[in-house]
């Protein structure tokens, strides 16, 4: 039974079968179950030791309030009432509710940063050893090549999840958790591990010239998110009414505030994960995460999403690593959806200077956003070269030009981030006119504009850094677009220009819309005419360049 089991595996999915083969032996097997049961064993005796004894007079689990009227640190834990044996009476729901918790943030973390650890390493590995273009040469299909990576490489991992779900489950049932609630966190914790485990494919894909390093770099990214989130979200601290609120979608912990809730224990009780706060969650104005299964539901959903962008990147670059990231038409799907749920976020508040603030957060957010797409969009000198060469050869076409620049793999990127600026630009413009920024609508559009101007300067540079004839041009095109963001706020920092004393410097910078507020009419104006300057030389530049290599690369195939 057994033996058909593994042949049938062999035969739907190879790689799972070689991932698992070579993973499932005796010892790593034992080692990795070994850790499951005594982490929990040690959970189990050090939760223990924080029940109250019999000479304890307050305790967190205790269940009396304390008969002094004077406030104390011992006020905030419970007074410890004996029953008629002796023993003090515990909540024994809080108690297995820290249990509970516990196991579930441990569960997140170990999942998501370990999973990640082991994956980037593996593909590390294999492209060290040069197994990874004998897979890529292989008969299978990228899609499964992927789940077999997903679900063999950490199976390990997988392993020691299954032997702690018994130990965590109990532990939810026993604080009065449904196990309906139970089972949806388990359900976005599977979401999120797809996610970050196709992410840290793709990571793994790109940056083969970190070498070893990569894996610690993806993993520790990986964890300090997790962190960050956990204690923000434990503690109640994680809205701000504003786009950095997208970012608990990606935290399974964050529904964790559902599970608590479930158990009807006093918040000031419970002391985490308060439903309160995220009641408060908006999106366009819908309270979403009012009830439980509207929020898991637009978590799953928001995690699915961005899971298939991810997988189509995956298959994209796997077969040809000298592609670009993404497919220029890829690019228009994923930045409008990008926009259309940030600017959900930014809508939460009428306050005017409230919101003025998020959308600053959200000039922020589209900043990072088109610099990972002028790194996923921007073809590398070669491409480049050939797409010059055979522009040359074709004379001019306009129609034809038109639409490889705006669709083709191999021409410049400028077209494509220009069409994406556009589509940002196109729906924030009516957004801001019509959201409630009283005095301040004027400065925040004319900041829009500003800042996405800058990206297509960014863009400009980006594209022509990457002609550079040198192999660590990818490496220089990075550094000189961190100099470009980075200097010119560490510079106005030092020399203590403020925005509310001279605003014109400010609007250059990443960040103009902080500064568009003091600015007057003709300092922004002039600013944009200078940025569309330098957007018109730099690309005039960048065409004379283009044409000149595809004239010389031309001349040498003709000379050979």
């Amino acid at each position: 039974m057994m033996s058909q089991l593994i042949d049938r595996l062999g035969e739907s999915n190879p790689q799972l079968f070689r991932e698992i083969k070579g993973r499932l032996k005796p010892r790593p097997i034992a080692i990795a179950a070994a850790i499951s049961i005594l982490g929990q064993l040690f959970v189990y005796l050090y939760y223990s030791s924080l029940l109250p004894t019999l000479r304890s007079e307050y305790n967190r689990y205790c269940t009396g309030t304390s008969p002094s009227r004077d406030y104390t640190y011992y006020d905030t834990l419970g007074f410890c009432v004996k029953d008629l044996f002796g023993n003090p009476m515990i909540m024994k729901e809080l108690w297995w509710l820290d249990v509970f918790t516990f196991l579930s943030v441990v569960g997140i973390l170990v999942m998501l940063v370990v999973g990640t650890y082991m994956l980037i390493s593996d593909l590390s590995r294999e492209e060290q050893r040069g197994t990874l273009n004998f897979i890529r040469l292989s008969p299978q299909t990228a899609k499964n090549i992927f789940i077999g990576k997903v679900l063999g490489v950490p199976i390990l991992l997988y392993g020691v999840a299954l032997l702690a779900m018994p130990f965590h489950l109990l532990a939810g049932l026993s604080a009065h958790i449904p196990l309906s609630l139970i089972l949806g966190f388990y359900g976005v914790l599977i979401a999120s591990c797809v996610l970050f485990y196709n992410a840290a494919l793709l990571f793994g894909l790109i940056s083969g010239a970190l070498g070893g390093f990569q894996a610690w770099l993806g993993s520790g990214t990986v964890l300090l998110f997790l962190s960050l989130m956990t204690g923000m979200v434990m503690s109640n601290s994680f809205l701000s009414d504003s786009p950095f609120d997208w970012l608990a979608l990606f935290y399974p912990g964050t529904i964790l505030a559902y599970l608590v809730n479930s158990t009807f224990l006093p918040p000031h009780t419970v002391g985490y994960f308060n439903l309160e706060h995220l009641n408060d969650l908006l999106w366009y104005g819908l309270p979403l995460w009012n009830k439980a299964t509207s929020g898991i539901g637009f978590m799953l959903l928001n995690m699915a999403w961005w899971t298939y962008w991810i997988t189509q990147a995956l298959k994209r670059r796997f077969h040809n690593p000298l592609a670009t990231v993404l497919s220029k038409s890829q690019s228009y799907w994923i930045t409008g959806s990008y926009v259309v749920i940030l600017v959900g976020f930014v809508l939460q508040t009428t306050e005017s200077y409230r919101l003025f603030d998020s959308f600053v957060a959200l000039q922020i957010f589209l900043t990072a956003f088109f610099l990972l797409l002028i790194g996923a969009l921007s073809p590398h000198r070669q491409a480049l070269q050939d797409w010059a060469r055979y522009r040359h050869q074709m004379g001019s076409n306009k129609r034809s030009l038109a639409k490889d620049l705006i669709f083709g793999d191999k021409s410049p990127s400028l077209a494509a981030i220009d069409l994406n600026v556009c589509i940002v630009a196109l729906y924030l413009t009516p957004v801001i006119l019509l959201s409630p920024l009283e005095d301040k609508t004027l400065p925040t559009l004319a900041g829009l504009w500003l800042g996405l101007s800058m990206i297509l300067i960014y863009a400009l540079v980006a594209q022509r850094m990457l002609l550079m004839k040198s192999s660590k041009r990818f490496i220089a095109a990075a550094a000189m677009l961190g100099t470009l963001i980075v200097l010119p706020i560490v510079g106005l920092g030092f020399l203590g220009i403020e925005p509310t004393k001279m605003a014109w410097p400010w609007l250059f910078s990443v960040l103009p819309t902080v500064a568009t507020e003091y600015a007057t009419a003709t300092s922004i104006l002039f600013s944009l005419l200078g940025q569309w300057l330098t957007i018109t030389v730099l690309s005039f530049q960048m065409t004379r360049q283009l044409r000149l290599a595809g004239e010389s690369q031309t001349k040498a195939l003709l000379a050979h």
